[in-house]
């Protein structure tokens, strides 16, 4: 999933051309899941 800088819409898939189906915008963040790792310490 991706998530447009300028209109914070969230797009889950890309196709061929590289923008913002919304705004035409080219920079995008990559939403990753929060994902909490624990680890035992010795």
């Amino acid at each position: 999933m991706y998530k447009c800088i300028a209109c914070k819409k969230i797009t889950t898939k890309m196709e061929d051309t590289v923008r913002c189906s919304y705004c035409g915008q080219r920079v995008f963040l990559k939403l990753r899941p929060e994902i909490i790792k624990r680890v035992v310490a010795r």
